[in-house]
This record gives C-alpha cells, structure tokens and sequence, in this order.
C-alpha cells in the first residue's frame, strides 16, 4: 500500500510549506500590512461607491435633477400664466430643500470617511500619549 503525501497536489505544486513556519514578527507584519490596505484602500472605496448610491438615492426620491431640468415647465403642463406661475414659485421653493438635504448627507458621509480614516492613528497617539500621562 502506497502513502500519499498530502502536502503536494498531483501537479506537484506543494500547498504546505512543511519546513518553514512564519515567525511571530512576520506574521504580525502581515497582519498590519493586511489591515492598512484594508482600513485605507478598500474600505475608502467601499465608502465612496456607498456615498454614490445614497446620493443617487436621494436624487430620485427628491427628484431634484428631474425638477431642475423642468424648471421652466408649467405646473401640469398647464400652458396658461398661472400654470407657468405655479410651477416655477413651487421649484424655487423646493430645489433649496433638496439641495440641502443633499448636500447636508454628502458632507456628514464626507467627515464620516475622514475620521475613518483617522480613527487608527488618533487611537494610536492616545495610548502612546497615555504612557506619559
């Protein structure tokens, strides 16, 4: 009866290095290599794409462009001096709004991200900081 090893596929690629073991010094310097790329490449990614869709979100539920490409369009197509009257007085009343429940949200995600982004070195400085306190 014949051993298989089962530290080598069939091509004879091995899977396990069974004579090298990472010491502890290399595998923490992974660790935070992994967690830098993480915390400042892909999750600020994560976050813009999200702060993407919330805006295109509020955009339509608003209906903001929609409106601000119709300005000078008559309340319900109705082509008299009150329809016009009508619907340009309720735009110049409601596109302030929009704009700033828009506006209010992209910016609050914005110092979301920054201090995302600062989170880890102010936690950082804070316990460096408490040793000589």
């Amino acid at each position: 009866m014949e051993t298989k090893n089962l530290l080598f596929d069939n091509s004879g690629q091995q899977l396990l290095n069974e004579t090298k073991v990472d010491s502890y010094l290399e595998i923490f310097k992974n660790f935070i290599r992994d967690f830098i790329q993480w915390w400042y490449v892909q999750m600020p990614i994560w976050h813009l794409r999200a702060l993407r869709r919330v805006v295109i979100f509020l955009d339509d539920n608003l209906s903001f462009n929609l409106l601000l490409n119709n300005f000078f369009v008559p309340w319900h197509r109705d082509k008299d001096i009150l329809g016009y009257l009508v619907g340009i007085t309720t735009k110049v009343i409601y596109l302030p709004i929009a704009f700033i429940i828009i506006a209010t949200f992209t910016i609050a995600y914005i110092f979301f991200i920054f201090f995302w982004l600062l989170l880890p070195p102010s936690t950082v400085f804070l316990i460096i900081r408490s040793f000589w306190m």
